[in-house]
C-alpha cells in the first residue's frame, strides 16, 4: 500500500488494512504475558471447533489449537503476510481464511457451526460501526449454547500514546487515532443487540481490566514501528511518513510513565457471552 486511501472510521463499507509485516509478531511479547489469563477464562474442550477472528501471525492461535487436539481451529485474518506466518507455525488441526471480519458472514457461509468464536487483541482495528455486523455473524456461526470470547483494547487504553501520536499525525496530514476502544457498558449493549446473552449465572461477563505492561525504550520503539505507525500512515500522504515517524520518536520521552519508566497502561475490554440454547 504505497498510496493513502480514503479513511472514514464510521463508514461500514470501508474495509481498511494497514500493511502489517513479519515484525508484528516479533513485538507481541506484552500480549503473550497474558496468554494464560485469557485461556483460563475461555471455555475450551478437546474436541471443540474454534474460529479465531483476527488471528494475525498465528502464534497464539497455535496455542489454542494445542488445547483442542481432537477439534479444529480456523484462523481468520485479512492480511496475507500475517497468514503466511500463521500457516508456517500451524498444527495439523488448523486452517485459515483470508478476509476481514466485515465479510465474515459471506466468507464462512455454509461452514459447520463452531463451539467457540474468539478474538484476541484485534477488534480494536475494526471501526465501531462494523461491530454490530461482525457480532451478528459470529452469533450465526455458533452452535446454540456456543461461546463468544473477546479481548481487545477498551476505553482508556494507552492513554499517553494515543493522544500524543494522534496530535503528531494530524500535524502531518494524517488521521485521528485509528483504534476503537469501547467501554464495557457499550459492548454489553452491542452483544445483547446481536442476540448474545451475558448472564453471571453461566459465568459470562463484560468487563474492563487495567494493566501495567512492561516496556523499555527499545521495545516501545518496536511496538510503534510494527503495530502503531501503519494505522496512521494508511491515510497519510506517503511523503509525510518519514517526518511523522521522526517526530514521534523525537518525543518518545513524553511517553514515559510518572515513575520515569516506559511502561504503558493498557485497558482491555474482556467479554464472554453465549448464544442462547
Amino acid at each position: 500500500m504505497e498510496d493513502a486511501i480514503s479513511y472514514d472510521k464510521t463508514a461500514t463499507d470501508n474495509v481498511w488494512l494497514p500493511p502489517w509485516d513479519a515484525s508484528y509478531a516479533a513485538n507481541t511479547g506484552h500480549h503473550r504475558v497474558y496468554d494464560e489469563l485469557y485461556l483460563s477464562t475461555t471455555p475450551l474442550s478437546p474436541g471443540d471447533r474454534v474460529l479465531d477472528l483476527g488471528c494475525g501471525s498465528g502464534d497464539f492461535t497455535r496455542s489454542v489449537a494445542a488445547l483442542v487436539p481432537d477439534g479444529e481451529v480456523v484462523g481468520l485474518d485479512p492480511q496475507p503476510s500475517l497468514l503466511a506466518e500463521a500457516r508456517a507455525c500451524a498444527g495439523p488441526n488448523q486452517s485459515f481464511v483470508e478476509t476481514p471480519v466485515q465479510h465474515l458472514a459471506e466468507a464462512m457461509a455454509g461452514t459447520a457451526p463452531f463451539d467457540l468464536v474468539m478474538s484476541r487483541a484485534a477488534m480494536q482495528w475494526v471501526p465501531m460501526a462494523d461491530h454490530p455486523g461482525y457480532l451478528a455473524a459470529s452469533l450465526a456461526l455458533l452452535h446454540p449454547g456456543g461461546w463468544f470470547r473477546l479481548e481487545m483494547g477498551g476505553a482508556g487504553n494507552i492513554p499517553v500514546i494515543a493522544p500524543l501520536v494522534e496530535e503528531i499525525s494530524l500535524a502531518h496530514g494524517g488521521p485521528p487515532a485509528p483504534w476503537s476502544f469501547p467501554d464495557a457498558g457499550r459492548y454489553l449493549e452491542l452483544l445483547e443487540a446481536a442476540g448474545f446473552t451475558v448472564d453471571p449465572g453461566d459465568g459470562s461477563y463484560v468487563r474492563t481490566l487495567a494493566q501495567r505492561r512492561a516496556f523499555d525504550r527499545d521495545s516501545l520503539l518496536g511496538w510503534l514501528r510494527s503495530q502503531c505507525y501503519q494505522g496512521f500512515e494508511i491515510a497519510m500522504p506517503p511523503t509525510n511518513h518519514a517526518a511523522f515517524r521522526a517526530e514521534v520518536e523525537a518525543r518518545l520521552d513524553e511517553m514515559r510513565r510518572h515513575d520515569g519508566s516506559f511502561d504503558q497502561t493498557y485497558v482491555r475490554l474482556d467479554a464472554l457471552a453465549r448464544r442462547p440454547r
